[in-house]
């Protein structure tokens, strides 16, 4: 079992690129760690990680076995699943990275989840931008638009559809707003994802294409203090059609420029890995999957 447990820490410390971070982890010693690699190092008659003062960098050898023991824990999962050796209660803290309007959704719901797993405990770290999931030691994140880093393994949860919306009590627009040229002119609220030109792209049924620049006389990279913004009566605001779908059924938002949409964003979870997850893990995954299907409009 000794060759296992320096197969999981290597697996791990090339995730992570660092020792320290696996330490933090799995609440093994440092030490330990780096003793699980000399022992696969001394095993396999090979150096994995070159190593200096500052960095740590994976060797073509150690890029060789990686996939290979990836598989092999896997097996072993799936064997311990098979054989029912894994412990019946899902117990443990999942720390789980997502945006604030998913998270406000997600909190609605999670008794659900605690309530069939009493042992599981969960911590949402709740911010509309990018951490490290590494740095911040996250077990999950919820991450909007598509994943630009090669090293996160992702599952996709569906699509974001936006909503243009007013508040009809507090708002009144210059002119019916029925296209979206209508928009200009007009002060907009715009949710930021990250910096740079935000422009709203529409586009309708019969395939015409609209681009429009908002005249930004509010921004917020909080989905909520945007929303916000867009209830007193600022502006025009493109938010997240889950977020604000209950007001536009409750006649407190509105949504206007009817028969134009802007494309879906699509929303995914993702991990560092190993592919197969701790089953607290994997237990908090499937409940954004279950729950996903109900709080995301179909694409």
């Amino acid at each position: 079992m000794d060759l296992l447990s320096a197969l999981h820490s290597f697996v791990r410390v090339a995730a992570t690129g660092s020792f320290s971070a696996v330490s933090r982890e799995t609440g093994a010693s440092q030490p330990t760690i780096s003793r699980h690699i000399a022992l696969l190092e001394a095993h396999y008659g090979t150096t994995l990680f070159a190593r200096t003062t500052r960095s740590l960098m994976m060797t073509e050898d150690g890029r060789s076995l990686l996939p290979h023991a990836y598989e092999l824990l896997e097996i072993l999962e799936t064997a311990e699943t098979v054989l029912g050796r894994r412990r019946a209660s899902v117990s443990g803290l999942v720390r789980l990275g997502v945006t604030t309007a998913f998270g406000l959704c997600l909190t609605n719901r999670i008794k659900d989840l605690l309530d069939r797993h009493p042992d599981l405990s969960v911590e949402l770290i709740m911010r509309d931008g990018f951490g490290d999931l590494v740095e911040e030691g996250l077990d999950l994140a919820i991450r909007v638009g598509e994943i630009a880093e090669g090293s996160l393994i992702a599952r996709k949860l569906g699509a974001v559809h936006r909503s243009l919306v007013i508040s009809p009590r507090h708002f009144t627009p210059r002119s019916p707003l029925k296209h979206p040229n209508d928009l200009t002119g007009e002060p907009c609220v715009v949710f930021t994802y990250g910096g740079g030109r935000q422009d709203w792209h529409f586009f309708n049924t019969e395939g015409e294409e609209s681009v429009v620049a908002p005249a930004a006389v509010f921004r917020a990279n909080s989905s909520e203090a945007a929303l916000h913004a867009v209830q007193a009566g600022v502006g025009v605001g493109l938010l997240p059609e889950f977020q604000v779908r209950h007001l536009v059924e409750a006649g407190e938002l509105a949504e206007v420029i009817p028969g134009w949409k802007v494309p879906p964003m699509p929303l995914y979870a993702v991990h560092t890995g190993p592919r197969t997850l701790p089953l607290r893990t994997r237990t908090v995954l499937d409940f954004l999957i279950e729950i996903s299907s109900d709080v995301l409009t179909p694409t």
